[in-house]
């Protein structure tokens, strides 16, 4: 694996986004199959008397107004590629009102020591400059339609580039009652793109242009000259005034306080348009996080008056030489984020160590710090929120951890599908603690259709739930306990591979109701089922998960629910690399014991389906 063969398109290829065009648009399930599979999924769930009366709203559902819905839908499809359109950001996320951070957000610990990094103070500035330049070197490729689309199978499935286009200059913009997303990066075929990065450090925010008059970007000296005048100013000159606490509120709040923002001054408007469309933002946090669980816990509760909760993407860089990768969800999802960490890792590793002698005769950059004014109202505003960050403490729980007795090596020489093999170990950890079936979302990835993004994996498939009531049962034998596990992993791979087809369920029950709702339509019986929420839909899933696929690269967002968990998982040839996270308000869950009982449960699997494969073999 070398980033030139994985990101670098040859001259032979066409622009990165004109491919787009050939994926196949979104299929749409018939509406029966889709009914009948969330009955399927319902089953662990219900009692009898409410798996009747589910099966009774389904029905109505299915026969009166969800039939006209399903046409409303195959309407849009008629003349959308992508029938759910803009209904995914719009309503699945932009009418959230809780804050960005840290309940929004996703985050990533770089993991620079993977790749022989030093993560230490005395190297910070250098690796602060070679991340701003491997950055630049990211956003170039974007710009210029030459980043290589991704793709599985050996090239064979190729995935939609379309959401590199809001990964830079792109920012989550608040609204009252709704929040929309505004993108300011073009790529060169469209036009000119914003090309200066924003560093907020202190309280302060301060500008870089980093491209230079001919179109080429900064060097890494270049930047590491900046950086170290940046550093002198930060040091010897007082703290600034905190504005970007205000993107940390509630989103009604920061929609108030940003229009204010707007309405005192034009100049106002010109210095906050350069905040939210700099290619990328930058946080110089003065944290020294010791690890990479501290990484991931400061990644929500760092230093929030100098970090934007806005920007579609940010770069958290710690005093001491660790950072953070963060991403707004609503622009993309974690494919885009595994994508760039791959990239930066790789980067790190095999682009050789810039001559920092030429620091001492390069170019100076300029440095412009941006300012507002500020009046006594916003001055008060920022005031209560630093007084509420410190109150409210930290409410979640992130932590990191690595399991490193096996791999998905091992997963493969059992012939089970090593996602499949962890989702039905996560879910028996969490039947082990809690004696429950949990709902659990685990993210199905759709980016082979024109403009894809996600679907929703029911991941605990009839042949999980049978599997977790035998490890309950003291009558069950192990090997038999081995062969229902096998059986689990194998369900789930179906499922998870009908998802990836189209057949999945959430994303068409949600454009079901996405329809009911911008027609002006009465949202049908059918969604306040017990069973609807009972069972996960409408983002009541106990477990909500994600594999973020084969390298060291793992990040997490926080729970769905405050009595559930978040877990985030990547897999090595030898190895797993785990986010969990958890309310601290919850009396039910803890975060770290999750952990100690997952890594129990791999090393119990394992001993079991070792035993059996000796059976076999007798």
């Amino acid at each position: 694996m070398d980033r030139e063969s994985l990101y670098f398109m040859s001259k032979d290829d066409k622009n990165t986004f004109d491919f787009d065009e050939s994926l196949p648009p979104l299929p749409l399930p018939e509406l029966r199959d889709t009914l009948e599979r969330y009955y399927t999924c319902i089953q662990p769930f219900g009692t009898p008397e409410e798996l009747a009366q589910a099966r009774k709203s389904i029905d109505e559902f299915r026969d009166g107004v969800g039939a006209e819905l399903h046409e409303k839908l195959k309407q849009r499809a008629a003349t959308m590629k992508n029938w759910l359109g803009t209904w995914w950001e719009d309503y699945g996320y932009h009418l959230l009102r809780l804050p960005l951070l840290p309940y929004q957000l996703m985050t990533m610990a770089s993991q620079l020591e993977v790749v022989g990094v030093p993560e230490t103070p005395e190297y910070m500035l250098k690796s602060f400059s070679r991340i701003i330049f491997h950055t630049l070197e990211f956003w170039d490729l974007t710009r210029k339609s030459a980043i290589k689309p991704l793709s599985s199978n050996g090239g064979k499935i190729k995935y939609s580039s379309a959401l590199y286009k809001r990964f830079f200059s792109t920012s989550r913009i608040p609204g009252v009652e709704q929040d929309h997303i505004e993108k300011h990066f073009l790529t060169k075929d469209e036009g000119n793109t914003p090309t200066h990065v924003l560093i907020g450090a202190k309280g302060r925010q301060f500008i870089i242009n980093c491209v230079h008059d001919d179109d080429t970007i900064l060097t890494a000296p270049e930047i590491l000259v900046a950086l170290q005048r940046l550093r002198s100013i930060l040091d010897y000159e007082p703290e600034g005034a905190g504005v970007p606490i205000l993107s940390h509120d509630d989103r009604p709040s920061w929609a108030n306080n940003r229009a204010r923002l707007m309405e005192i001054s034009d100049a106002n408007k010109e210095t906050l348009k350069l905040v939210e469309g700099a290619s990328m933002g930058i946080c110089w946090d003065e944290n020294t996080p010791q690890d990479y669980e501290e990484c991931s816990q400061l990644g929500l509760y760092g230093d929030t008056h100098s970090r934007w909760a806005d920007h579609a993407s940010s770069i958290i860089a710690y005093r001491n030489g660790r950072y953070n990768w963060t991403g707004e969800h609503s622009c993309y999802d974690g494919t885009v984020s595994v994508s760039f960490a791959t990239f930066m890792q790789l980067s790190m590793l095999e682009v050789p160590e810039p001559d920092w002698g030429l620091a001492e005769s390069t170019q100076v950059v300029e440095l412009q710090e941006l300012k507002f004014e500020l009046d006594d109202t916003l001055k008060s505003e920022i005031t209560r929120l630093r007084k509420e960050k410190d109150e409210r403490g930290i409410d979640i729980t992130a932590t990191f951890t690595v399991f490193d007795e096996y791999g998905k090596d091992f997963m493969k020489s059992q012939r089970l599908h090593p996602d499949s093999f962890i989702q039905v170990v996560m879910q028996w950890t969490f039947h082990q603690m809690h004696e429950e079936i949990a709902p659990t979302y685990e993210t199905a990835l759709m980016r082979q259709y024109y403009n894809g993004r996600t679907e929703t994996l029911r991941s605990c498939t009839g042949a999980v739930a049978e599997f977790l009531k035998a490890s309950a049962d003291s009558r069950v034998s192990d090997l038999a306990l081995a062969k229902s596990f096998r059986t689990a992993v194998d369900d789930h791979k179906r499922a998870m591979d009908e998802a990836r087809k189209g057949n999945g369920i959430d994303r068409h029950l949600f454009g079901l109701w996405c329809a009911a709702y911008e027609n002006k339509l009465d949202i049908p019986a059918f969604y306040d089922d017990p069973l609807y929420a009972k069972s996960g839909g409408g983002g009541n899933f106990v477990l909500s998960s994600s594999t973020l696929g084969f390298t060291a690269n793992v990040g997490f967002v926080a729970p769905m629910l405050i009595d559930g968990y978040g877990v985030f998982y990547s897999i090595t040839s030898g190895a797993v690399f785990i986010n969990t996270t958890a309310y601290r308000d919850s009396i039910k869950t803890s975060a770290r014991k999750f952990n100690d009982t997952f890594k129990a449960s791999f090393r119990r699997i394992s001993v079991l389906l070792e035993q059996l494969a000796k059976e076999s073999k007798l």
